[in-house]
């Protein structure tokens, strides 16, 4: 056996000494205190953010990593409680050299996700919170316990948490009657330049009590020329109680792209609906053409016009360069905006309309593709009032979301 050097020696003993004072000396306590109050819903996939705060003695000399392995669920005691489950995720931070007798402060967080299933145990024992216990230690040294206590909350309407894609979701008593679908200005189509900000809200009515899982999806002018493809924009995983009624609102839609825009929310398993409403909205660019009029689109008078009903049909003449149209419906005769507003009796025959009016339409419908007719929906026709007089309109909107042609303002009676 060849003896080692000198120098070798000494550095490996150097580095024993080093890894045998090595140690995690304040963990969670008066000094160095974690999260505060944490809490998760019972019965739902919550997502926790923890803060892990202490203090590690290191070699002078020599970096080390401070290292958990994995989280423990505990119900009742943090030290000999009912095991429910564990984090598997493991968590590393590396701690410089200690440069007092002190040691090196750490602060470590972590998101953490709190299983349905483990909460709904804990509450169906009557527990209001959970004990989450990690071990945190250097390498070579004595692991030091921290403890966090996660506060349960009974999960009821309004209170909800966001499911990851491919989990699998609970089982439900929930039957949903009716589902309706509008933006966060009560309308069904919007026209929004690139930097406002549209949210969507769908009602719905339910009976029985359980869990629904859904998820908001859109499609963005890339398919909505064709079969709009939808991809997903936020996950919701709700407790519906006994109020029979729930509103959730979507998050801000996107608005990076111009052109047609399509959203719904779509129902995960068990409770998949077939032929639920969507919603559609357009991002201009150029703001909205405010100061220009565009060439008029030759409309047909509506079959069945009086009274406006689900059987009313309205005809137009194709524009070239169109990639969707869209129906508007005002409650008031608008003015044109920066141009010289119209009358009732002389925007008829006028070879070129406003782009743009100075209200907003209270509700509308998109016909997508090359189609040269629509009849009004029934979400449409739910926005309207009974026996009152409405004006509408037809616009061609392009590729990028512009104006590109404008029916005159037509009144029709909604007499159902």
């Amino acid at each position: 056996m060849t003896p080692l050097r000198p120098c070798l020696l000494v550095l490996l003993l150097m580095s024993l000494a080093s890894g045998a004072q090595a140690q995690v000396t304040a963990l969670c306590d008066a000094r160095f205190p974690c999260t505060s109050n944490p809490s998760a819903t019972a019965g739902v996939d919550s997502r926790v953010n923890l803060t892990w705060r202490g203090q590690a003695r290191t070699s002078p000399r020599l970096s080390q990593s401070l290292v958990s392995n994995q989280g423990t669920f505990l119900l009742g005691d943090p030290v000999g409680g009912q095991r429910l489950g564990t984090s598997p995720t493991p968590l590393v931070q590396p701690i410089g050299p200690s440069t007092d007798d002190r040691g090196v402060e750490f602060r470590m967080t972590e998101s953490l996700r709190v299983p349905a299933a483990i909460s709904q145990q804990a509450a169906r024992q009557g527990e209001r919170q959970l004990f989450y216990v990690r071990q945190f230690g250097l390498e070579g040294s004595e692991p030091m316990t921290g403890v966090q206590v996660i506060t349960l909350q009974q999960g009821v309407p309004g209170r909800g948490g966001a499911i990851p894609e491919g989990t699998e979701p609970s089982a439900t008593g929930v039957t949903i009657q009716r589902v309706s679908l509008f933006f966060d200005r009560g309308s069904l189509t919007e026209t929004l330049r690139p930097d406002e900000t549209l949210q969507a809200t769908a009602r719905i009515s339910y009976q029985g009590a359980g869990i629904v899982n859904a998820i908001w999806e859109v499609a963005t002018p890339a398919s909505t020329r064709g079969q709009p493809l939808y991809a997903p924009l936020s996950y919701v995983r709700q407790y519906l109680g006994a109020g029979r009624e729930l509103t959730l609102t979507s998050p801000p839609l996107p608005s990076d792209t111009s052109g047609i825009h399509r959203v719904r929310l779509r129902f995960l398993p068990p409770t998949e609906i077939e032929g639920l409403p969507t919603l559609s909205y357009r991002i201009s660019e150029g703001a909205l053409q405010r100061d220009s009029r565009v060439p008029t689109i030759a409309i047909f008078p509506p079959e069945s016009a009086s009274p406006l009903s689900r059987e009313t049909r309205f005809r137009w003449r194709p524009v070239a360069g169109s990639h969707a149209y869209q129906l508007e419906f005002y409650d008031r005769w608008p003015g044109a905006i920066g141009v010289e507003a119209s009358s009732p009796g002389n925007s008829r025959h006028a070879q070129r309309q406003p782009a743009t009016l100075d209200l907003a339409p209270i509700t509308g419908q998109v016909v997508v593709g090359e189609r040269t007719s629509t009849s009004p929906s029934s979400s449409l026709l739910s926005h309207l009032e009974a026996d009152k007089r409405y004006y509408w309109r037809l616009i061609a909107i392009d590729a990028q979301g512009g104006i590109i042609a404008a029916s005159p303002l037509e009144a029709i009676l909604h007499a159902p």
